[in-house]
């Protein structure tokens, strides 16, 4: 299994537009609680046919969630945009959101373990990103030129 350090990559924010194989599909969604629902449900209906179908509205809720807490897209007319890359192995998942003043991190361990070892409460975040790098194949986090954020992970379809 590959560390997090290994997982966890830059990623350039260029995906050609003409792959063969690739299917691509983009939604925005007000930056509101109620709209995770809704981005689930997307991300669920266009992976349905695959076993990841599950995990992918699992990571885009995470995600979407994120990006309402901890940018500026869950600020008053905020939105945040899904964003996902379909190939025949595996599925990429981007949420794209308006940007904020830190960058998501990574736990280094794992929080739950951690939580147990210590005899304390489990941390209020870093949960679902753990989370995210035990399912992704590769994940990771890159900013556009006008502040907005991406943060992605890929999961493939079989073992």
């Amino acid at each position: 299994m590959k560390s997090w350090e290994e997982k966890w990559r830059p990623f350039g924010g260029r995906v050609a537009e003409k792959r063969p194989g690739m299917l691509r599909w983009e939604r925005r969604f007000a930056g509101t609680p109620d709209q995770v629902g809704a981005a689930r449900t997307f991300v669920t209906q266009l992976f349905a046919d695959v076993p990841i179908a599950d995990n992918a509205a699992w990571v885009t809720g995470e995600l979407a969630t994120n990006a309402i807490r901890h940018s500026a897209s869950g600020r008053p007319k905020g939105t945040f945009t899904v964003a996902l890359y379909r190939w025949p192995t595996f599925g990429e998942i981007h949420v794209i959101d308006a940007g904020g003043p830190k960058e998501p991190r990574l736990p280094e361990r794992d929080p739950v373990e951690t939580a147990l070892a210590e005899e304390s409460d489990l941390p209020e975040s870093g949960l679902g990103l753990y989370g995210i790098g035990a399912l992704a194949g590769r994940y990771g986090t890159y900013r556009h030129r006008d502040g907005s954020r991406v943060v992605w992970a890929r999961l493939r379809f079989a073992a």
